[in-house]
């Protein structure tokens, strides 16, 4: 695994769980007053954990993955999480070639070359009513 999530007691320091995932994850996470810890992965999913435990309670493949950050907001007495995904702009395009590695030039895709097999470039935004 590349990345993971955790959440870290304020007070002590000490770390109350962590949730690994198969790549970085690069967008950041939103806590409600509900318990719920919302975040996205490179590999194209939005998903919620319970603040307290860590479990996962719920995720949605996105069409691409997510480096967006989300975001929740009310209308007319409804709440809605938005989060936007996503693999393009500076993190797919690649900085640096590598003549030896034919991927170097990829950006995000490139670095993480397993990647490629579960997301693909373009974005958009999700959103979802809770």
């Amino acid at each position: 695994t590349l990345g993971q999530v955790k959440a870290m007691n304020g007070v002590s320091g000490e770390f109350a769980w962590e949730k690994q995932e198969k790549f970085a994850v690069w967008g950041g996470t939103m806590a409600t007053a509900g318990d719920l810890v919302f975040y996205g992965t490179l590999d194209g999913y939005i998903k919620a954990l319970h603040s307290k435990t860590g479990e996962e309670l719920w995720k949605f493949k996105l069409p691409s993955g997510v480096i967006g950050h989300p975001i929740t907001y009310k209308h007319a007495g409804k709440q809605y999480v938005a989060i936007y995904y996503g693999v393009g702009g500076w993190p797919g395009v690649g900085l640096v070639f590598d003549l030896k590695d034919p991927t170097a030039g990829l950006g995000a895709v490139g670095a993480f070359k397993e990647l490629a097999h579960y997301t693909q470039q373009g974005g958009g935004v999700m959103v979802f009513a809770l």
